[in-house]
């Protein structure tokens, strides 16, 4: 079985003190409650039959952040000396039709001839044109639609994103450029990131900035331990 390869950028608490001291963190996105050992940067799931540790991967938490994990520790990286009730700041987001649309059409309009990306560009079109209290009905159904992938089908991103960023060198890094070391852990990981930045741009006002993923891409480069090179 392969392990979930071990990657985070999150901003955690850390303590000088000697003493372990437990603090929580934010949920992830899946409603896990975690908590930090400030001593050992032991991150654990809080759970009501026996706290245990946190698996090796990338974690998304709840306020946006990526928490990065090798056998139940956070990684100690720059952003481990960082605060974490320094409150994370997030972009301003588009409305719920405008990501269906970038969802279904790609976000550069890779998929724009497909059924579902008409049918996304028409429902954005009604909300565009609706007053403010329809938008809210109209909203509503987008968000709906998102979930119905069989009427609007995603478009599928490209191997390495949509545009040229720190995560898709990481993509070519760890997997190779033919994609040789596509079973490695490392490839997963930086996967699972791109994933997540593909994800950010999908509800940012400029979907070609870079976004929070990004820029943690950017210092995790030349991570050689967790990122090695594909040497295939």
């Amino acid at each position: 079985m392969m392990i979930r390869s071990t990657l985070i950028l999150v901003t955690l608490l850390c303590s000088t003190t000697a003493l372990s001291e437990w603090y929580s963190l934010p949920k992830t996105t899946q409603g896990q409650e975690l908590r930090f050992d400030n001593r050992t940067n032991r991150v654990e799931i809080v759970n009501e039959n026996g706290n245990r540790p946190l698996w090796s991967g990338v974690h998304r938490l709840e306020d946006g952040r990526v928490l990065r994990i090798q056998k139940g520790v956070a990684i100690a990286d720059q952003t481990v000396q960082r605060a974490i009730s320094v409150p994370q700041q997030q972009p301003d987001q588009v409305d719920a039709c405008t990501v269906l649309e970038r969802q279904s059409c790609g976000l550069r309009t890779e998929c724009a001839l497909s059924e579902s990306c008409q049918l996304a560009h028409q429902l954005q079109g009604f909300y565009n044109s609706a007053s403010l209290s329809d938008r809210r009905k109209i909203e509503s159904q987008c968000k709906e639609a998102m979930i119905n992938k069989s009427m609007f089908t995603p478009c599928q991103m490209p191997p390495t994103g949509a545009y040229h960023t720190a995560c898709a060198d990481i993509v070519i890094k760890s997997c190779g450029k033919l994609n040789q070391c596509r079973q490695s852990d490392a490839c997963d990981a930086a996967r699972q990131l791109l994933s997540m930045e593909n994800e950010e741009r999908l509800n940012k006002w400029v979907p070609s900035e870079d976004t929070y993923t990004t820029k943690q891409c950017e210092k995790a480069f030349g991570d050689d331990d967790f990122f090695p090179l594909c040497g295939k």
